[in-house]
């Protein structure tokens, strides 16, 4: 059996790909899942979340926005709205969406699903940042 897998993480913008991951762990609606090489054929519907990809023996951790996981026995893609490594993350940016978010929640008159929401990415964002 194989030792390692690829990833193949694609957006609107941008596709970014992984040779040789040891490990991926992602978060699903039903909650956080892990793959490593030899897993089962599956696609997974993706929440908002942190990613965690082990490869050349260090970890890498992405917020992403939600989408979808195409898992195969030696590749993974992963179809995501959006994702951000730490270094990528502007920490001024983020306080900002996150106190208009909570603004947002705080108005009657706005969609509440849609403020939650900008504060599950923003939070998500800030844990990645802090890493």
């Amino acid at each position: 059996m194989d030792k390692h897998f690829t990833l193949e993480i694609v957006t609107p913008s941008k596709t970014l790909d992984f040779e040789k991951v040891k490990y991926l762990r992602a978060p699903s609606l039903e909650g956080l899942f892990g793959v490593m090489p030899g897993h089962v054929t599956s696609i997974i519907n993706l929440d908002i979340g942190e990613i965690k990809i082990l490869f050349n023996d260090k970890e890498n951790f992405f917020a992403i926005s939600g989408g979808f996981a195409q898992i195969s026995k030696n590749k993974v893609s992963l179809l995501v709205e959006s994702i951000e490594s730490k270094d990528e993350i502007d920490q001024d940016r983020l306080k900002e969406a996150l106190k208009r978010a909570k603004l947002r929640l705080k108005d009657a008159s706005m969609d509440q699903a849609r403020a939650n929401l900008a504060i599950s990415r923003a939070r998500n964002r800030l844990k990645v940042f802090n890493r």
